[in-house]
């Protein structure tokens, strides 16, 4: 499995409260939100101690025929490349050089996601329909990359961004400001984001952005649910019979 989506699968996990009498234990604080960080080529050479604090780090113009020597520089980190409008053998070359996870967008090609022990993120904008988020909930994508919110973020940008999760069922990522704090990234969380993106400009704030996640309450506080189908399914569902009038006969 992609380390990618274990730290998701972990980050979403529910926390379950404490049962049976007895004095009550201090639950440890959880990670319910991936911290990442963007860097480009150039940063990602240069700044690998502050990058292994990360869970995962997205490399942006890199060449995958070097990848290999820049995540020699990175040590043991989760690295993702974004390849844009990537080929399905350059997916598979960045999977063979060491890439735990890609990021793509739409114009890449349809037979990218046939390629397999590695995890897909998605771009998408704002303008996506209803029913293309429906039809991404078919694909095999690991996260969709949600366009950042600015200030102040509004309930019709949280609105929006449950929209992306809720129909796609996947989970989002989002770039945010490395001073966000607990109010904001609680926000987020409940919108459906697991993972927030910094810029590798501030890789000092990554502790911070740490800490202030941590300081979260545990999912499933003040109402949050888990992503669900907007649609039941009819399947098992019986069919109503009609009965049979026995005067008829």
């Amino acid at each position: 499995m992609s380390r990618l989506v274990d730290k998701i699968k972990r980050a979403r996990r529910m926390d379950a409260a404490p049962m049976g009498f007895g004095v009550a234990t201090e639950r440890r604080a959880s990670q319910t939100l991936l911290c990442l960080l963007r860097l480009d080529r150039d940063q990602a050479g240069k700044i690998g101690d502050a990058a292994a604090t990360a869970d995962a780090v997205i490399i942006t113009g890199a060449e995958v025929d070097k990848l290999e020597r820049v995540l020699g520089k990175l040590g043991d980190v989760c690295v993702g490349l974004d390849l844009g409008n990537a080929e399905r053998s350059t997916v598979a070359a960045a999977r063979e050089a060491g890439a735990d996870f890609v990021l793509l967008n739409g114009q890449s090609s349809a037979d990218v996601i046939l390629e397999e022990k590695v995890a897909f993120v998605l771009g998408v904008g704002a303008e996506v329909s209803d029913a293309e988020l429906r039809a991404l909930g078919g694909l095999s994508l690991d996260a969709l990359e949600a366009p950042a919110v600015g200030e102040p973020f509004t309930l019709r940008q949280f609105v929006e961004l449950r929209r992306l999760s809720m129909l796609s069922q996947t989970p989002l990522f989002i770039e945010v400001q490395s001073e966000a704090g607990p109010a904001r990234l609680e926000a987020l969380r409940n919108a459906g984001v697991v993972g927030v993106i910094i810029d590798g400009k501030a890789p000092g704030q990554l502790a911070a952005l740490r800490e202030a996640v941590l300081s979260l309450p545990p999912r499933g506080h003040r109402g949050e649910e888990r992503t669900e189908a907007l649609l039941p399914s009819l399947t098992g569902v019986p069919s109503a019979e009609v009965e049979e009038d026995p005067d008829s006969e």
